[in-house]
């Protein structure tokens, strides 16, 4: 696979990062992968490809509400991407059942989650209905 032609295909960079090329080869390869950037570096990238290329469903765990949300707006509006979304404590039982409901039809390939949604029954029902291909601890330092 052309890594170099995706990114560009899918967020319109012609190159990658220092860094970002090995991080995401190794999680296409299926390896457990640490990847430690500097801000501003392109982090999100090293897991946001691989979601998008790779089958099943990519759960990022981040404690950062404003970040998830950013993520996910960037996302749908600058890449064009539907298949993205973000539960978290701020959503209406409305907005969090249309989600969990995207997610159980394989319509979301990368949900942001915040780490208390992890002892959610019905996040935890959702997800179980899905192939997972890849877990993501973002901003761990929080």
């Amino acid at each position: 696979m052309n890594l170099e032609a995706k990114l560009k295909e899918i967020f319109g960079y012609d190159n990658f990062r220092n860094g970002q090329k090995q991080i995401i080869e190794q999680v296409l390869e299926g390896q457990a992968t640490l990847g430690i950037l500097p801000t501003g570096a392109g982090k999100s990238i090293c897991y946001q490809l691989p979601a998008l290329i790779q089958p099943g469903l990519t759960l990022v765990i981040s404690p950062l509400i404003s970040l998830m949300k950013d993520q996910v707006d960037n996302l749908k509006q600058k890449a064009g991407i539907e298949g993205v979304a973000a539960i978290s404590g701020m959503l209406t039982l409305i907005e969090r059942s249309a989600i969990l409901e995207q997610v159980r039809l394989g319509d979301i390939a990368l949900l942001y989650l915040s780490p208390e949604q992890l002892r959610n029954r019905t996040v935890k029902q959702a997800i179980k209905q899905r192939q997972i291909g890849g877990w993501v601890f973002d901003e761990a330092h929080c």
